[in-house]
């Protein structure tokens, strides 16, 4: 039986690389580069100081210290004060610290549309990442 306390972060230290998308059930902690999409299903996903995304990244509640190059979908809380350089759909509450460099358009968007991958309206340009399971209906 699995507890309710458990928490599960992974931790990607200084000086690790991924090349290819990393998609996690829990909370991650990057400190590296990863060259591919970030994907926390649940908890936070911390782009620490130095880290570096070059993807897109998509968490539940994600905090930005250090650097993304590409689009960054928030379905929680949103706090940056590293560097996006990409479009931003957030949905829940956003926070720009003064180090926060923003390039791109900011949107605030339906949580439908970011959590279920819904489709967006004909007109509309939002684009989903794949999703993994997370074994709930």
């Amino acid at each position: 039986m699995k507890s309710q306390h458990t928490l599960n972060v992974t931790l990607l230290a200084p000086g690790s690389t991924i090349e290819g998308n990393l998609i996690l059930d829990h909370g991650v902690s990057l400190f590296g580069i990863v060259d591919g999409n970030l994907i926390s299903n649940e908890g936070l996903l911390h782009v620490g100081a130095g880290g570096l995304v070059k993807g897109q990244i998509e968490g539940e509640h994600v905090r930005i210290d250090g650097t993304v190059e590409g689009d960054l979908r928030a379905r929680g809380s949103l706090e940056i004060n590293g560097r996006v350089r990409g479009n931003i759909f957030y949905c829940g509450t956003i926070r720009l610290g003064e180090r926060a460099s923003l390039e791109g358009q900011l949107k605030r968007v339906a949580r439908e549309l970011t959590i279920d991958g819904a489709v967006a309206p004909e007109n509309s340009n939002v684009q989903h990442l794949p999703r993994a399971s997370t074994g709930s209906a």
